[in-house]
């Protein structure tokens, strides 16, 4: 298994599923994997995705409840982590993939992202004639 396939695998599991336990997770990455998954190694991974801020946690031990709702702290870190590292890696060409990307996984994001640029220029428009004045 490609390194970090599996924290991927789980991370995309709770997204998908709104919330889960770990027997849920654990079901599903089994369906997947071609080796035998520990309910320990699952485990971990659902910790440290808690840890780093992607998932939340509810519920008494062993009774966990995870969701998908990052804090905005670690939402921002890893948007202009990646963000950073494929404009220095592949530029405009990795900005073409990008939106390829977003259009075939949720196709209303790009309308999304039109909508937040426009409500971008237009907020710099409005802070230029008030700065100017």
């Amino acid at each position: 298994m490609e390194k970090g396939a599996l924290r991927q695998q789980v991370l995309w599991i709770v997204r998908r599923l709104g919330e889960a336990s770990t027997g849920q997770v654990l079901e599903e990455v089994r369906e997947t994997q071609e080796r035998d998954i520990t309910v320990n190694t699952v485990q971990t991974v659902l910790n440290r995705l808690v840890d780093q801020g992607l998932l939340t946690r509810s519920g008494e031990r062993r009774h966990y409840i995870y969701r998908a709702e990052p804090s905005d702290e670690a939402v921002k870190e890893r948007a202009s982590h990646a963000a950073a590292k494929l404009l220095s890696e592949s530029g405009e060409k990795g900005l073409v993939h990008f939106l390829d990307t977003m259009d075939r996984l949720q196709p209303e994001a790009i309308g999304k992202l039109e909508r937040l640029l426009a409500e971008r220029r237009a907020s710099e428009q409005r802070a230029k004639k008030g700065g100017g004045s």
